[in-house]
């Protein structure tokens, strides 16, 4: 008997990982309950008004710049309910955020795709090692795991961004005399 056709093989393995990414989404979305919702809805928000507003051209950085931006919405949500002394702990990163997304969204640029890559690169260690430290099923475990995968999602889209402006800088290149 014939082994099966490689693409229906890579359907399978691709069907396989859907399924597994439900799953673990799922028990995330469990775990976490509020905490997931509103920076999932946020990236969503962001990104559906992303899709009316941006020329073709520029919703290259969509997802990049959504799950960014979802996030610092996420965070400033979090300060406007609960104040100053939120703002201490996380004034810094919406500073960061604000910048990188301006100027994401204004001039799609490797420079931008560097300081958020940077900024979620340091954010993501220091809160996997809070999230580790937590108690497991406490608020605060439960916020740092979003945290944790949001940064993560971050940085895998802002690496798929950096290599498609990686290659149109390379093209774009190759066209000048």
């Amino acid at each position: 008997m014939s082994d099966l056709p490689t693409a229906q093989k890579e359907g399978h393995a691709s069907k396989t990982l859907g399924i597994f990414g439900w799953i673990m989404g799922a028990a995330a979305g469990i775990y976490s309950g509020i905490n997931l919702l509103i920076p999932l809805f946020a990236t969503g928000a962001v990104w559906w008004v992303g899709e009316r507003l941006l020329n073709d051209e520029k919703k290259v950085i969509l997802p990049a710049f959504s799950v960014n931006a979802g996030h610092c919405l996420w965070l400033a949500l979090g300060v406007a309910l609960t104040g100053a002394g939120a703002l201490s702990a996380v004034g810094a990163d919406l500073i960061v955020y604000a910048i990188g997304l301006i100027w994401l969204l204004l001039k799609p640029s490797l420079g931008s795709l560097y300081l958020l890559g940077i900024f979620q690169l340091l954010s993501v260690g220091i809160n996997g090692y809070s999230f580790a430290e937590a108690t497991i099923g406490s608020a605060t475990h439960k916020a740092l795991l979003v945290h944790v995968i949001w940064r993560a999602m971050s940085l895998f889209f802002m690496l798929k961004l950096f290599l498609i402006l990686k290659k149109e800088s390379k093209t774009n290149a190759a066209i000048t005399p």
